[in-house]
Formats: C-alpha cells, sequence, structure tokens
C-alpha cells in the first residue's frame, strides 16, 4: 500500500484541473482566432460557468484534508516539492472567491470584445466603460491575495507570475536599465545616421507565401507539429497546453519580417511549453514557473538568435524561395535590417533598445493604476505623457498603437509586463552562457542547423520544470543570478561606435 494516500488524492486532483484548464485553454485561443464577434457574450459565460466549475473543485473540503493529512507524510525530493507547489497555489486559489472569479471571467469576455471593437473604431470612452469594471476586479484580487500572502498588491499580482519575486527586486534592475540605456540609444541612432541605409524587401509578400516561411523557420527551430499549429489573430500569443501548443500571428503583405520575428518569438514560448518535463504533467512541478523564463526562452529565438550573421545566413535561401531573389535578402543586409534601431510607438515592433522602455512604460502605468493613483479615463493622456518622457516619441497615432495595442490588461494580466523586461536579461544571459557552451554554434546554425541551442535549453531550463524559481534556476543555467550585465554588453557590443 502506498504510503502516501492523501499526496496521491491531490495529485488525482491535479490532474483533473489539469484537463479542465486544457479546455479552457483551447477555448481561449479560438475565442481569439476563429470566434464570430457574435459569440462573445455565450463564450464569455460558457468560460466563467468552466472556471466556476475548477473554483468548485478547488474548494471541495475533501481537500482540505488530504493536505493536512499530506503534510505527515514521507515526501522526499520532487514529490515533497511538488507539494510544497500544491500548496502555495491552494494559498492563492484561496485568497478569490468563487464570486470574484466569475466576476472576473465575465469582465474579461466584455472587455475583449470591447478592446477588439474599440481597435477598430478607434474610440477610447466606450472600451473605458466596459474595461473599468475588469480594473475594480484586479484591484479587488490584489487586495485579496496581499493579504492572504502578505504582500503588497502589486507584489501579490506579481506573485502569481514570477513566485518569490518582489518589485524591491525589479525596480532596481529596471532603473539601472534606464540609466545606461538611453545614451546607448542616442550613440546607435547617430552611427545609423552615418552609415548607408540597408536596402528594404520589395512586396508584396501573399500571407499564404509568408505563412509556409513562418512554418519552415519553426521547424528549423524544432516546434513540433505533431503537438501544436500555427493560425491568425490580431495579436500575437502562444496558447493551449504543453501537449496541444497553439500559436498565431498576423500577417501584413507589405512587410514580411513582423510576421516572421513575431512567429520566432512565439516558436521559443511553444518549444518550452512542449519540453516541459512529461512526466509530472497536469502537476505544478512541471510549470512553467516563471513568466520571465517564458519570456527569456520566446526572446532567445527573436532577439538573440535572429540577428545573428549564422542565423541570417541560413534564412536568406529561405527568403528567396518564398519570395523570389532579392538584394535585400542578402545576409550582410538582413541582418541590418533586424538590428536597425527605430524607436516607435509599438511594443511588439519595437527593437532591441527601445524595447525595455516600452516595457517600462506598462510596468510604470499598471502599477498607478493598481494602487488607484489613475483610473482608465486617464490612462491615454498618462500614456501620452510617458512616451514622450521615456521614448521621445511622437504619441499621435491610433489607439490601436497606444494603450490599445496589449491585449494584457483587458485579459486581466495586471503583473505580467515585468516579465518581458526580465526576459530580455534572462535571453542575454542564457545566449551568452551558451556561446561559451557550444564553440561551434555559429557553423551549425548557419547550415540550418539550431537542434543545439534547443538541446542546451531543454536541459538547463525547459525540463527543469519548476523546480526553481527565478535566479535560483539562472543560477543553475548559467552560474550568476540574473542582472542586466549580459544584455548591456550584448547590445553595446551590436551597437556601440567609436568616432
Amino acid at each position: 500500500m502506498s504510503q502516501s494516500l492523501a499526496y496521491d488524492a491531490l495529485v488525482t486532483h491535479h490532474r483533473r484541473i489539469h484537463d479542465l484548464e486544457h479546455l479552457q485553454a483551447v477555448a481561449t485561443w479560438d475565442r481569439l482566432t476563429h470566434m464570430p464577434p457574435g459569440g462573445a457574450p455565450a463564450r464569455a459565460a460558457a468560460q466563467a460557468a468552466l472556471t466556476m466549475l475548477v473554483k468548485q473543485l478547488q474548494a471541495e473540503p475533501v481537500l482540505a484534508r488530504h493536505f493536512e493529512a499530506a503534510e505527515q507524510e514521507p515526501l522526499l525530493g520532487d514529490a515533497a516539492l511538488n507539494f510544497a507547489r500544491m500548496r502555495q497555489a491552494r494559498r492563492i486559489e484561496a485568497a478569490i472567491p468563487q464570486a470574484l472569479a466569475e466576476r472576473r471571467e465575465l469582465a474579461v469576455g466584455a472587455a475583449m470584445a470591447a478592446w477588439a471593437q474599440a481597435r477598430q473604431d478607434n474610440a477610447w470612452a466606450p472600451f473605458a466603460a466596459a474595461w473599468a469594471p475588469l480594473v475594480v476586479v484586479v484591484r479587488e484580487s490584489a487586495a485579496r491575495l496581499g493579504d492572504a500572502l502578505g504582500l503588497q498588491p502589486m507584489d501579490a499580482l506579481l506573485e502569481r507570475w514570477e513566485p518569490g519575486l518582489r518589485m524591491a527586486r525589479v525596480t532596481p534592475l529596471f532603473a539601472e536599465v534606464q540609466r545606461w540605456l538611453p545614451q546607448l540609444t542616442e550613440q546607435a541612432l547617430a552611427a545609423q545616421v552615418r552609415a548607408p541605409l540597408p536596402i528594404e524587401p520589395i512586396g508584396p509578400f501573399p500571407a499564404a507565401a509568408q505563412r509556409r516561411l513562418c512554418e519552415q523557420v519553426m521547424a528549423m527551430l524544432g516546434f513540433d507539429f505533431n503537438a501544436g499549429r500555427l493560425d491568425t489573430t490580431i495579436h500575437p500569443f502562444t496558447g493551449g497546453v504543453p501537449e496541444d501548443v497553439r500559436l498565431a500571428t498576423r500577417f501584413d503583405e507589405a512587410d514580411f519580417l513582423p510576421a516572421l520575428i513575431g512567429t520566432m518569438h512565439e516558436t521559443g514560448h511553444a518549444r518550452y511549453q512542449q519540453n516541459l518535463p512529461r512526466d509530472w504533467l497536469g502537476q505544478p512541478l512541471a510549470g512553467p514557473h516563471s513568466a520571465a523564463l517564458h519570456e527569456g526562452q520566446a526572446l532567445i529565438f527573436e532577439r538573440q538568435l535572429a540577428p545573428e550573421p549564422a542565423f541570417v545566413q541560413a534564412l536568406a535561401p529561405m527568403l528567396r524561395q518564398a519570395f523570389g531573389p532579392q538584394a535585400a535578402f542578402e545576409p550582410d543586409n538582413l541582418m541590418r535590417l533586424l538590428r536597425r534601431i527605430r524607436p516607435g510607438r509599438v511594443r511588439v515592433a519595437a527593437d532591441e533598445l527601445t524595447y525595455p522602455l516600452h516595457v517600462i512604460l506598462r510596468v510604470e502605468l499598471e502599477h498607478a493604476l493598481v494602487k488607484s493613483e489613475i483610473e482608465v479615463d486617464d490612462v491615454p493622456a498618462w500614456w501620452d505623457e510617458r512616451l514622450r518622457r521615456l521614448l521621445s516619441v511622437d504619441p499621435l497615432g491610433p489607439f490601436s498603437q497606444g494603450p490599445l495595442q496589449d491585449p494584457h490588461w483587458v485579459q486581466g494580466m495586471f503583473g505580467y509586463f515585468p516579465a518581458y523586461l526580465l526576459g530580455a536579461m534572462v535571453a542575454a544571459q542564457c545566449f551568452a552562457s551558451l556561446r561559451r557552451d557550444l564553440p561551434d554554434l555559429d557553423t551549425r546554425v548557419a547550415a540550418g542547423d539550431c537542434k543545439p541551442v534547443g538541446d542546451w535549453l531543454a536541459l538547463r531550463i525547459w525540463q527543469q520544470g519548476a523546480r526553481h524559481d527565478l535566479d535560483e534556476m539562472m543560477q543553475q543555467a548559467t552560474g550568476e543570478s540574473l542582472s542586466d550585465n549580459a544584455l548591456r554588453k550584448q547590445l553595446e557590443q551590436r551597437h556601440a561606435r567609436s568616432d
């Protein structure tokens, strides 16, 4: 007879929750890719009902008895760590009552429908009216989580995405980036003015050809099409579950690079998902455990690998095959296109130097919203002021290029945005270590063999699941805790110029 009957019952319970969350994830993917607009109210109600079912299962009285009994069982190694992750997840779930969880699902459904319409209509007021109830729910959730976990509200929201990390650690890291990045950006822009302009690719680039190219690059990066697929959407994302990963991108027939680079980003997410430890799927230990690690995997492919000379060497013949020969597809020109600095309004189109400042703007804004320092009606003016101050960019433009460009806040994902800049640090630090460990990396990548990148990441990051928090994982993988050092060094190597 098993000596851990109570723990075994909890394992079974978590597998059941995983199965229901599988359905929720696929329903969300369909909502963002295929669902007709008229289906939004019914889908929101259906997903709210599924959320309520999960909450009811999480609140079953027998679980409390199982947790109490499991405390006395002889759990060792991974089982003990999995149980610790279970307890923390239970504390977070228990802090949010069922009624509040249902309000959140309904508010998300309404806000997402209003967001999609407001992007088309370029209208803030009707969107704000639909979004405000969700912001109220987020504030209440943050307060309840903070009370339950003994944390400040923003730290409580951060705990959902980055366990153990606090704003007291994030804020000085971001302040350090703000200290050195503007001068480097200014130097890079000055050097860029003096250099010859890269040759622009000449379109059109048919969406069907772009899709075939994206799938070809996904395959080169190791994506398993037997357990995932690529679709189109308003805003690129990766969803689904490790056994069935769903990617979505968008195509612009005048410019193939956004879809291609965006798909590489999402492929990084997807490969992480597809390579989480299979023996632990359905359990907290399987992960993913850290949003910054997740974003880091995406940025390794997008920001670290894509602009490298070896990768563009492999990419150039694929572009010629997809769109025909062009001078713009020569490797040196491709590298200049991918490293070009162009300050702008849109985060997902931002270059690697201005991208961190886009993230900082959003972190500051969501912090102010959660603390009730501003309200939803204040967001456009607040956004415009920060865009001018942080990026020296004219904010005039449609709302879809301003505060309506990202779907995170209408999905209730407050506390997630720090992961993007932390992820840039993760990516640079991992890639520097990877290069040290794989001296023949450039030769293999130039030949179209990206397998060494995936193998290195699988062993050190992907298959570790939720065994370690962010700093400990980075210490294990790279030999040091997370910092901005590798990111700064890499950006200076790529963009610093002597006069």
